[in-house]
Order: C-alpha cells, then structure tokens, then sequence
C-alpha cells in the first residue's frame, strides 16, 4: 500500500514539473513573438513616407504612394491590433494551463507576424522606390541633357561634316529638346513614374542620334571627297590611256564614271532623309564599281608592258617549235619509208602543226592590232598566256614522238645481232648432233627442229623486207628465242640421253652372260635406240636393271660420263 501511495506521489511530481517547464517553454515562445511584434511597430515608416513625400508626387508617382500608404494604414490599424489580442490569448491560455490552445495561438501568431514582415518590407520597398526613381530620374536626366547638349555643340561646330544631313539632324535635336522640356515638366509636377517613362524613350532617342552623328560623317566625306576625288584621278587616267591607244574590252568607262557622279549626287543628297543603313549600301556599292575600274585601268597597263617584254620571246617560242615540227616530219617521212610507225605518230605530228599554225595566226592577228592600235592589252596578254602553255605541251609531245622513233633503226640493228645469233646456234645444235652419228632423230625433234629453222628464216625474211614493222619484228625474236632456248635444251637431253645409253650398255655388258634380265633389258634398250631412237627411254631401261644389280651403278656412270662430257663433245 505504501509503494502505491509513493508511486502516485512521483507521478504527481513529474506531472508538475512537465506541465511547468512546458508552461515555460510557451511562455518564451510568447515573448520572442511578442518582441518581434515590437520590432515591426518600431520601422521607420513616417521618415522614409516623409523621404517620399519630398519628391513633389503627382501622377503615377501619386497613386503609388497612395497605394503603400494605405495598405500601411490598414496594417497599423487591424493588423496590430489583431497581433496584440492573439498573444494576449496566448498568453492567458498558457497561464491556465491549456496548452493546446496556447500551442495553437503560438503558430497563428508566427505565421501572422511572417505575413505582416513581409507586407512591411514590400511597403518599405515601395516608398524606396518612389524615392530611388526620382533619384535616378535626376542621374539620368543629367547624363542625357549633357549628352544631349554635346551633340548640339557638335552639330552647331561642325555641320559641314554632315552635309544635307544637318537639317534631319537639327530635327532630332528640336525633338529631344522637347522631350527634356515634358521630363521636367512631370518631374516637377512629382509624377516620377511618367518621367521615368520619357527618360527612356529619351535615352532610346539620344542613343540613335548619336549613333547617326557618328556614322554620317565618314560617308559624307566619302560622297564628298573621297569619291569625287577619286572619279577624278579615273577621268585623268582614262584621258592618258585613251591618248596612248588603250582599249578596254565590254566596259565603256566614261558612261560609267558618269553613272558615278549621279550616283554620288543622289547618294549625298539623301543623306537628309538619315537612313543610314541605305547609305552605307550605296557607298560600298560606289566604292566596289570605283575599285574595278582602277583593277580595269591597272589590268591593261600590266598587261601593255607583258605584251611589249614577252613578245619577242613568243615569236621565238613559235618559231622553234615550228621548225622542230618541221624537221619531225621530215624525219617520220624518211623513217616511214623503212619501218612501219604503228603508233600514229605521223598524224600526231600533223595535228601538232596544226595546232602551232592557230597559234601563229592568233599572234599575228594580236601584232596587228597593237599595230593598228585597236587591240585590248589584257586580251592579248591573256593569249599569249595561254600560247605559252600550249606551246610548251607541243614541244613535250614533239620531243616524245621523236625519241620513239629514234629507237626503230637502234632496234632493227639488235634485231639483226639477235638473227645472226639464232642462226649461228641453230648451226652449231645441227653441227653437234650430226656429229655423234646417231642411228636417227625422233619426228618430235626434227619438226620441233624444222619449226625453230622456219622461224628463224621467217625472221631473216621480214627484216630483208623494204619497209619493216619492228614491232611485228619484236615479237618474232621474242618466240624465236623462246623455242631456240627449248630446243637447245632437248638437244642437250637427247645428247646427253644417247651417250649415257651407250656407257650403260657397256658397263652392263659384265653382266649380260650372268644376268637374263640384263641382256633382255640390254636388247630392249638396242631397240629403243636404234629403232625408235627414243634415247631417254633407253638410258632408263637399262639404268632400272643395273640399279637393281649393283645399286649406285648409274650415278657412277652419269658422273664418269659428265667428267669426260667436255672432251668427247663441245656442246
């Protein structure tokens, strides 16, 4: 009974001491808020309101100020006062316990005084403003008015730089003096809002002319100096190329100068309408046509004096390659009558000489009209340009065509060494094997022979001829060398087949009378060499049985008889 009664007192006891701390921790909550409270009733509204009210307001300025001062009203008389009753029920429901309540109280008036700093601050804000904006206004207008008055001395000091665009400036300027005189007018009348408003056209307006008073000058220098100027020192130009003779191809230069002057004219008179953006086109446009007449003037002056130094140089050009052509064809003319010339060189060489007869027609035409002096420099410049380059391409091709053929009578000589050479070893080929006196020739050799022997007569043949074509001639020795190489080749293998044959056979002659299968092999190699006279065939017959009686027998006597091959016969 005792513990329950000391368990009821604890509680009790820790109940007080939480219902005291959170009695006290409201409480400081309620403070704080209401100290807030004191700091929004004590902002400056009467000396910043007062700081505004200076400005002199009227208009736009007017009706803002009255806009912020009446919201400040509301806030000083509701807005107070509704902040003052809930932190007193705040505070008395705290003070009875009623923590919920006071809980409640606590979080309306936090978020109350948040919405009513925020209202104050843009309140505050407002009257800055009115203040800031007639500041600002008066900075402005300063800068603009002083802006303004440089212009005017400029325009005043220096309106011959501006030509017919002083008038359309002086309008500009009457204009902005306008707009300064309605500025001080609202400003002094306080409607700051308005002023602001003028101060920005203003400032959008002084901004372009001052734009245009800067970029008008140089163009009217141009259209009045520069330009003229120049046209000038064109007309003199022209007048001293015309008195030399000069002609100028699909441009008639004085209409165009004269084209010119109106165009400049009418250009300098427009600067009056200030539309700048046109006028800067137009003068580019001028400046573009001026440049390409001094290019044009300039081109036929170069082009006389590459004429005078290059006209020498290109009537020599024209005559040696003239005189190469010339002795070419002479050339091709004494070659066709000996060799075929199968690449067209003798049309090639006709078609060069007609291209170097239009060159020498075009020069000549060219020298008479500087002559006559009719002819346009940078035409003829341009043709001999272009003379040179053909010119230099004939003389490759010239030179390509002669060194071709310079090699038919260099080749028709090897072709003889070559014959004479076939013909000395097809004699020496006949010369060995009639020496060795053999039984007979197969019909394979002789006709392969026989064929080599035509091929060589062919070939004496076509070079005996009147007129020879090398090429046709070139592919004889070719094969003909080809086949002679063959058979020298089955004339050393038949040689060498039948000598061998014949040692075999004697050296197998130990072994006829012992062996049957000896002097049956022995007897089929007689055959084959006597009969067919297939000598390779033979040598094989007999070599396979000696091989099998005495292994290495036909490798002793294939190196006795190549050791004595030189001596027995000079192949």
């Amino acid at each position: 009974m005792e513990l329950i009664l000391i368990g009821i007192i604890i509680l009790a006891l820790v109940l007080y001491v939480g219902v005291i701390f959170y009695q006290r921790h409201n409480s400081k909550q309620i403070d704080a808020l209401q100290d807030q409270e004191q700091q929004l009733t004590k902002l400056p509204f009467k000396k910043t309101m007062s700081a505004a009210r200076q400005q002199g307001l009227a208009g736009q300025s007017q009706e803002a100020y009255a806009k912020w001062q009446e919201r400040l009203q509301e806030i000083q008389k509701n807005g107070f006062a509704e902040l003052e009753r809930k932190l007193l029920l705040a505070e008395t429901t705290n003070n009875r316990y009623r923590f919920f309540a006071a809980a409640k109280s606590i979080k309306e008036l936090t978020q109350q005084l948040t919405t009513t700093k925020q209202a104050l601050d843009e309140i505050m804000a407002g009257f800055e403003q009115i203040q800031a904006d007639a500041a600002a206004n008066q900075a402005k207008a300063k800068d603009l008015r002083e802006l303004y008055q440089k212009l005017r001395k400029q325009l005043l000091t220096k309106s011959f730089s501006y030509g017919a665009a002083a008038d359309g400036l002086e309008e500009k300027l009457s204009y902005l003096e306008t707009s300064l005189d309605k500025y001080s007018r609202f400003t002094k009348s306080g409607d700051h809002g308005e002023a602001k408003s003028i101060l920005t056209q203003l400032d959008k307006d002084i901004t372009e002319l001052n734009d245009l008073m800067k970029r008008i000058p140089p163009r009217f220098k141009e259209l009045n100096n520069e330009f003229p100027e120049q046209l000038e020192e064109l007309r003199q130009g022209y007048r001293r190329l015309e008195d030399a003779a000069y002609q100028f191809y699909d441009i008639d230069i004085p209409t165009e100068l004269k084209d010119l002057d109106e165009h400049i004219n009418a250009t300098r008179k427009s600067l009056k309408k200030l539309d700048l953006t046109a006028i800067e086109a137009a003068d580019q446009d001028i400046a573009r046509r001026i440049d390409h007449l001094y290019d044009v003037m300039e081109a036929e002056i170069k082009a006389h004096q590459e004429v005078e130094s290059r006209h020498d140089e290109l009537q020599a050009f024209i005559n040696h390659a003239q005189k190469q052509n010339r002795e070419l064809q002479d050339e091709l003319n004494r070659l066709n009558q000996s060799y075929s010339l199968n690449n067209n060189e003798i049309s090639q060489a006709q078609e060069l000489k007609q291209q170097l007869d239009e060159i020498r027609s075009t020069f000549e035409n060219d020298m008479q009209e500087v002559a006559a002096q009719t002819a346009v420099y940078s035409m003829v410049a341009e043709n001999y340009s272009t003379a040179f380059a053909a010119l230099t391409e004939i003389e490759k091709k010239q030179k390509t065509i002669n060194d071709s053929v310079q090699g038919l009578r260099h080749g028709e000589e090897e072709a003889q060494r070559s014959l004479q050479s076939f013909e000395f070893e097809i004699r020496n080929i006949k010369r060995q094997v009639e020496k060795l006196n053999l039984p007979g020739l197969s019909q394979h050799y002789l006709d392969y022979f026989f064929l080599v022997a035509d091929e060589i007569t062919k070939l004496d043949q076509d070079l005996n001829q009147v007129k020879i074509d090398l090429d046709v001639i070139t592919k004889e020795l070719i094969t003909t060398q080809e086949d002679l190489n063959k058979l020298k080749e089955e004339s050393n293998d038949m040689i060498d087949s039948a000598l061998l044959t014949e040692q075999l056979l004697q050296f197998a002659n130990r072994y006829r009378h012992s062996h049957a299968d000896v002097a049956q092999a022995s007897d089929e190699a007689l055959r084959l060499f006597n009969s067919s006279y297939d000598y390779k065939q033979a040598a094989e017959t007999i070599a396979t049985v000696l091989e099998q009686i005495e292994p290495g027998s036909y490798k002793k006597v294939e190196e006795s008889y190549y050791k004595t091959k030189d001596q027995d016969l000079k192949v």
